[in-house]
Protein backbone atom coordinates (compact mmCIF):
# COMPACT_ATOMS: atom_id res chain seq x y z
CA UNK A 1 0.00 0.00 0.00
CA UNK A 2 2.73 2.28 1.14
CA UNK A 3 4.15 1.55 -2.96
CA UNK A 4 1.09 2.93 -4.33
CA UNK A 5 0.85 6.04 -2.21
CA UNK A 6 4.87 6.92 -2.99
CA UNK A 7 3.74 6.56 -6.86
CA UNK A 8 0.74 8.91 -6.37
CA UNK A 9 2.06 11.30 -4.70
CA UNK A 10 5.19 11.47 -7.05
CA UNK A 11 2.69 11.52 -9.96
CA UNK A 12 1.10 14.80 -8.53
CA UNK A 13 4.75 16.36 -8.98
CA UNK A 14 4.76 15.43 -12.02
CA UNK A 15 2.38 16.80 -14.96
CA UNK A 16 3.78 15.29 -18.17
CA UNK A 17 4.04 12.05 -16.59
CA UNK A 18 0.47 11.79 -15.04
CA UNK A 19 -0.90 13.53 -18.66
CA UNK A 20 1.22 10.58 -20.29
CA UNK A 21 -0.44 7.69 -18.50
CA UNK A 22 -4.19 9.87 -18.70
CA UNK A 23 -3.16 9.43 -22.84
CA UNK A 24 -2.02 5.84 -22.32
CA UNK A 25 -5.35 4.89 -20.67
CA UNK A 26 -7.52 6.64 -23.24
CA UNK A 27 -5.79 4.74 -25.89
CA UNK A 28 -5.93 1.51 -24.34
CA UNK A 29 -9.78 2.32 -23.63
CA UNK A 30 -9.88 3.29 -27.68
CA UNK A 31 -7.96 -0.09 -28.36
CA UNK A 32 -10.28 -2.27 -26.25
CA UNK A 33 -13.60 -0.88 -27.57
CA UNK A 34 -12.13 -1.12 -31.04
CA UNK A 35 -11.60 -4.76 -30.51
CA UNK A 36 -14.72 -5.62 -29.13
CA UNK A 37 -16.57 -3.86 -32.22
CA UNK A 38 -14.71 -5.60 -34.54
CA UNK A 39 -15.00 -9.15 -33.07
CA UNK A 40 -18.67 -8.60 -31.74
CA UNK A 41 -21.75 -10.39 -34.20
CA UNK A 42 -24.56 -6.88 -33.70
CA UNK A 43 -25.63 -7.35 -36.94
CA UNK A 44 -29.17 -7.45 -37.26
CA UNK A 45 -30.00 -7.91 -40.60
CA UNK A 46 -31.97 -11.08 -41.22
CA UNK A 47 -30.05 -14.28 -42.57
CA UNK A 48 -31.61 -14.34 -45.93
CA UNK A 49 -29.96 -10.52 -46.77
CA UNK A 50 -26.12 -12.66 -47.13
CA UNK A 51 -27.47 -15.41 -48.76
CA UNK A 52 -28.67 -13.10 -51.82
CA UNK A 53 -24.92 -12.18 -52.29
Amino acid sequence: MKLFTNLRSKLKDHPRLSFALWVLAFYLLMVILYLYLMNANLSTAPKFIYAQF
